[in-house]
């Protein structure tokens, strides 16, 4: 008999964004070492990118994350980054 799974694709999804969320509060908090949580969010990003995204939902928050920092430019390249998340965001909630 093959061993179940003790997790699932979108449990371990949900812990991880969880996690993500959780680092983001401490940045603005202004206790703690900044630096440190920098770090650990960025361990926990790049562990969000090697995952399977389980919905679209999940690969929106992946092109968010790996696109952070370019989506309010002035240039083309960001201006159509935003509008795809845009489209993107439309098409699951349809």
């Amino acid at each position: 008999m093959a061993a179940q799974p003790t997790s699932s694709a979108p449990t371990v999804w949900a812990s991880a964004t969880t996690t993500i969320d959780a680092l983001h509060q401490q940045l603005g908090s202004p206790t703690g070492d900044s630096r440190a949580v920098e770090d650990r969010l960025a361990v926990a990003e790049d562990e969000l990118l090697d995952l399977h995204a389980p919905d679209i939902a999940a690969v929106i928050r992946k092109l968010e994350v790996l696109w952070d920092g370019q989506l309010h430019g002035q240039d083309r390249t960001s201006g159509h980054k935003l509008t795809l998340l845009e489209d993107l965001q439309r098409l699951a909630a349809t």
